[in-house]
């Protein structure tokens, strides 16, 4: 099994592509783990490297029952690709992993060819939060009269549209059976939204070097389509791109859109 030992966490990965191709590191988010690119992959391994994993407290992953920053995130990821011998890459981060993403271009510039930031916010007192209806959907846990597949649905009501979710049951059915593989156990959930919430890196994103490509969904409801537009007026080298009728999970939704946005951005700094 393809595992590395990263600091004293067992990180699982894969790796999809040809291996002298350009090395693209795929970053999820809050309890999810790889298979949130299962639209992704398919396609971006044609052109890249792409290395998925899943986070501290996710997947196959460790989950240690400590608390959990972003910080110690962004080193895991980091570490993972020391460990892997990729000195560069192209990160791409959706929502939570935006901000792992984030951190890992403050605190290990070197590291990055180029940044994605899919439906993702910079943190802070400063970033547009989600109105309160969602906000109880989107952090919806089981507990003892809410069973887990019940809180997965009501947090796809914050991340998917309502079209999405009306008509795309078999795919929606698919995921479950993803999610129910490993879910993340409570604890280690808390510990990844207690992270969440205390990131703040308005002031620190200004200093990103990188070409940043920023990703938003012009309906995202989970991290609305204001937050796309603080980043990309708070990181100098970086560009917005929109996508119409775009949820929280675009790269579910609209994937032939977002996966053509990130070719021709990758393809771009390559040159």
């Amino acid at each position: 099994m393809p595992y590395a030992k990263v600091g004293d966490i067992d990180l699982y990965y894969e790796i999809h592509g040809p291996p002298d191709a350009p090395p693209l590191v795929l970053i999820g988010g809050w309890a999810s783990y790889r298979w949130i690119w299962f639209r992704q992959i398919p396609t971006l391994k044609k052109k890249y490297k792409c290395i998925v994993f899943d986070n501290r407290g996710a997947g196959k992953s460790s989950k240690p029952d400590i608390p959990y920053t972003i910080e110690m995130l962004a080193a895991d990821t980091a570490g993972l690709m020391d460990a892997l011998e990729i000195e560069t890459a192209h990160v791409l981060g959706i929502s939570m992993g935006g901000l792992i993403a984030q951190q890992v271009a403050i605190s290990y510039p070197e590291k990055i060819r180029s940044l994605i930031l899919v439906s993702t916010h910079f943190g802070g007192p400063n970033s547009v939060p989600m109105d309160d209806r969602n906000l109880a959907l989107l952090i919806a846990l089981p507990t003892e009269t809410i069973s887990n597949e019940q809180a997965r649905e009501m947090r796809y009501r914050a991340t998917f549209s309502e079209e999405f979710l009306r008509e795309n049951r078999d795919v929606l059915e698919q995921i479950n059976e993803w999610a129910e593989k490993h879910v993340a156990p409570l604890y280690a959930q808390v510990h990844q939204s207690s992270a969440v919430a205390d990131f703040d890196a308005e002031e620190k994103v200004k200093d990103i070097t990188a070409r940043t490509l920023i990703i938003h969904g012009d309906s995202d409801r989970a991290v609305p389509t204001e937050n796309g537009e603080l980043l990309n007026n708070n990181i100098p080298n970086s560009r917005l791109s929109i996508i119409k009728e775009g949820s929280h999970f675009s790269i579910i939704e609209k994937y032939e859109e977002f996966n053509n946005i990130v070719m021709n951005f990758i393809d771009e700094v390559e040159r």
